[in-house]
């Protein structure tokens, strides 16, 4: 399988291209990026960098260079207290993610054979709440964000089911392997998962499908 993968030199990003790179079933991998991957990625053979800037538009250029693709992984965006304000990170991860997806929906999905659909991962988070209204206490902005990217995917998912389909994954807390103890004590709080386990199972899941479109953490656990 071809996949683009975005947040290419992101914490989750770059573990995913590097756990696709010893994955057999992924053929190749389209590093949609702002910024030069580390040379240990780039220099991989089934690794093509495909800079670009503006997140919000794909025009013909950019997307004839990912022309083959069959999924995505999108790792881009954050909590909301990592952006300069709301505004900016619901811009990053709402408006930059559905933007990427329907111009892969108009121009991706339809190159491939019928009836092969267009996959697309969502690399949300854990509590991510689809009612924009309801009262929270912890972490609501980043809630709210994450939950209104997947109700955005999973409705152009529903008005394109012929050619698209779409996963959301909801770890908890992201720890790397033999992390230390205190990393560890904090993340049991909030259903830790180790950083490699979360690759591979996002891996599994665009090239293999998963019965739900939601995988909360404790999914992604077993796989």
């Amino acid at each position: 399988m071809k996949v683009i993968v975005t947040g290419s030199t992101g914490y989750v990003g770059s573990e995913v291209i590097r756990q696709a790179i010893a994955d057999e079933r992924i053929t190749h991998v389209f590093a949609l990026t702002r910024k030069p991957l580390p040379e240990d990625l780039a220099k991989s053979p089934k690794i093509t960098v495909v800079e670009h800037q503006d997140f919000s538009t794909y025009p013909p250029e950019l997307l004839a260079k990912l022309a083959g693709a069959e999924a995505c992984i999108w790792t881009l965006g954050g909590r909301a207290y990592q952006f300069p304000d709301v505004e900016t990170a619901r811009k990053i991860s709402v408006d930059y993610t559905l933007a990427a997806a329907k111009a892969f929906i108009e121009q991706l999905a339809p190159q491939l054979p019928d009836p092969q659909k267009f996959r697309f991962l969502f690399c949300s988070g854990k509590w991510a709440e689809w009612d924009e209204k309801k009262n929270m206490r912890v972490f609501a902005d980043t809630r709210r964000i994450k939950g209104q990217v997947e109700k955005g995917l999973c409705d152009l998912a529903d008005a394109n089911q012929n050619k698209f389909e779409v996963w959301a994954v909801r770890p908890g807390a992201i720890t790397k392997r033999h992390a230390g103890l205190m990393n560890l004590l904090t993340a049991n709080t909030s259903g830790f998962i180790e950083l490699d386990h979360l690759a591979r199972a996002m891996l599994t899941i665009v090239v293999e499908g998963h019965k739900n479109r939601i995988i909360e953490a404790e999914e992604l656990l077993k796989m």
